[in-house]
């Protein structure tokens, strides 16, 4: 009854909650994005809507912000990568492309869009994306701009269910499907 029990707790540390990856894509607010209600330009929707993805389903925004830095943006011309018209998007954008017979497993891959810069009419342009706006899921996505492009929304660091090229593996991957075996493009844009 009298035990002395001062010596039976142990210091304890608070558990602080890891935050979970955000998980974005950042576009310019003209792009256009196929909805549950029909196609809808960024700078229309908000948050809780939905958005059309690769698995053949629709995924919810949760919420929309503006990116803190302005990129150049990159123009990929209609009628490039499936696109039914022009669309600029910034250049550390990532988008799927799919690969060569026998090069990777994965049906697609994810590449930086400045990494296309010179293939089929894709430039830089000379304009920061003064109205980009960045559009947050609750899991990692592919989703539908312009008809066909997949733009892929994926946590900045970490992990990713699409393998993620360098901008140098982007290069040589193009070099590759077009049947271009020299020396790969390695500086980064």
């Amino acid at each position: 009854m009298f035990l002395n029990h001062d010596t039976a707790f142990a210091d304890i540390t608070p558990v602080t909650k890891i935050a979970a990856p955000q998980i974005s894509a950042t576009l310019s607010a003209h792009t256009l994005l196929e909805t549950e209600r029909g196609w809808a330009s960024v700078d229309a929707l908000q948050a809780g809507d939905c958005v059309a993805t690769l698995d053949g389903g629709f995924a919810q925004i949760t919420a929309i912000t503006t990116p803190r830095s302005n990129t150049p943006l990159v123009h990929i011309p209609g009628g490039v990568l499936s696109t039914c018209s022009d669309i600029a998007l910034p250049g550390d954008a990532h988008i799927a492309l799919h690969t060569p017979a026998r090069w990777i497993d994965a049906p697609v891959v994810s590449v930086p869009v400045k990494a296309l810069s010179g293939w089929r009419g894709v430039r830089p342009t000379l304009f920061n994306g003064p109205d980009l706006a960045q559009l947050h899921f609750a899991d990692e996505e592919m989703i539908y701009a312009q008809s066909g492009l997949l733009i892929h929304a994926a946590p900045a660091t970490g992990e990713t269910f699409f393998p993620k090229l360098s901008y140098g593996d982007a290069r040589a991957m193009l070099a590759l499907s077009a049947g271009k075996m020299g020396q790969p493009d390695t500086v980064a844009a």
